[in-house]
């Protein structure tokens, strides 16, 4: 495995590599490309959360290099990625207020995080130590810092006498989907499914990653996860490989002309919402993308840290389904202390299935990545 070294001479240029990478790995990838393509994206949407998502990832850098992290990973944008999610869960994102104190609690939250990520990477790297670093392997923190850094934010915050949470939501008459224990909301009753509000449905999947309900963000997106160029002759006398090198197959080779990390990301966001669909899950969440978005990042993740062949994809998408399982589980289950699932579904399939295909012959896992 060849990792992309973005770090150059140049001030200026490794502070754009590791703002633009730091927002490109959200999606568990390192272009500057993508990077901003989702900036694009998600300020279309609002202002606010591309505002936080700028803050919030230099942020987390910035606490990095105080601390003396290795440069070359914040320059790979390793420590961007989760505090931009923690960051944007708070002030601009969909569960509490937007105000000074929510504000400050996203600048926190986005700084600790960065500590969370070093020491889930710690944890999830040495884990797997056999006999010496030559028969060693590990398996990526990916996200577990951000959700698990925000639930104990948000777990506190519920004791604060801020104001933080909304109030709740006065119960009324439910009317149940047709066969089903779900309720549908009025102005859905008469909501029928159409090719065109499907494809809706899973742009905003992807585009909910980010929290952000928009479908043409979720254009974006994919735009961005196809196009993912390291631009690695832009750092001169350090990367001696073409401007095309491809984030998405960085993990097992960063010359391959498969980009489809937009694709992967799209089918994955599409399956999330099929099955809900199946499932009968409520009609709103579904299309406002809320059962997508863990989908997105556990197809891009099976797919690009191990090389990709019909094995592979089978398992992705395996796992992707099973995702769609994973996730009203832990809607219901952290729901009970009021909380979001956010990415913990992801979090928690791609770890079992990683783990599984270390196991399996026919898969060729990826260099460190679930095989010695």
């Amino acid at each position: 495995m060849v990792v992309a070294d973005f770090v150059s001479n140049n001030p200026g240029l490794d502070f754009f590599n590791i703002l633009f990478n730091g927002i490109s790995e959200v999606p568990l990838l390192s272009s500057p490309v993508t990077g901003i393509l989702i900036l694009i994206g998600v300020f279309i949407a609002s202002r606010n959360a591309g505002i936080m998502m700028i803050i919030s990832g230099l942020i987390g850098a910035g606490m990095a290099i105080a601390l003396g992290a290795p440069y070359g990973l914040v320059a790979f944008g390793l420590f961007g990625y989760n505090s931009i999610l923690t960051g944007m869960a708070f002030w601009s994102g969909p569960f509490v207020k937007s105000n000074k104190v929510t504000f400050f609690i996203s600048i926190f939250g986005a700084a600790v995080t960065a500590v969370v990520w070093m020491a889930m990477a710690h944890l999830m790297g040495d884990m797997f130590i056999l006999n010496g670093l030559s028969e060693s392997w590990a398996i990526p923190g990916f996200t577990s810092s951000f959700i698990f850094t925000t639930w104990a934010l948000m777990y506190a915050t519920k004791r604060f006498g801020h104001d933080i949470w909304p109030a709740p939501i006065e119960a009324e008459p439910e009317k149940l989907i047709k066969g089903s224990s779900n309720p549908v909301l009025v102005q859905e009753e008469n909501f029928k499914w159409t090719a065109g509000e499907f494809i809706k449905s899973t742009l905003k999947g992807v585009s909910q990653v980010t929290f952000v309900d928009n479908w043409k963000t979720g254009i974006f997106w994919v735009m961005g996860l196809t196009l993912t160029f390291e631009l690695a002759p832009f750092i001169t006398g350090v990367q001696d490989r073409p401007w095309w090198t491809n984030g998405y197959t960085a993990q097992w080779n960063e010359f391959s002309p498969l980009y489809l990390g937009g694709l992967m990301a799209f089918v994955g966001s599409a399956v999330g919402a099929a099955m809900a669909i199946l499932t009968k899950l409520p009609t709103a969440e579904i299309r406002a993308g809320l059962h997508g978005f863990n989908q997105v990042l556990v197809m891009i993740a099976l797919t690009s840290f191990i090389p990709l062949t019909p094995q592979a994809v089978m398992i992705a998408l395996l796992a992707t389904v099973s995702c769609s399982f994973v996730m009203p589980a832990l809607q219901r289950f952290f729901g009970m202390w009021g909380l979001p699932a956010l990415t913990g579904p992801f979090v928690f399939t791609t770890w079992v299935f990683l783990l599984g295909i270390s196991g399996f012959e026919n898969i060729p896992a990826g260099i460190g990545w679930s095989r010695p």
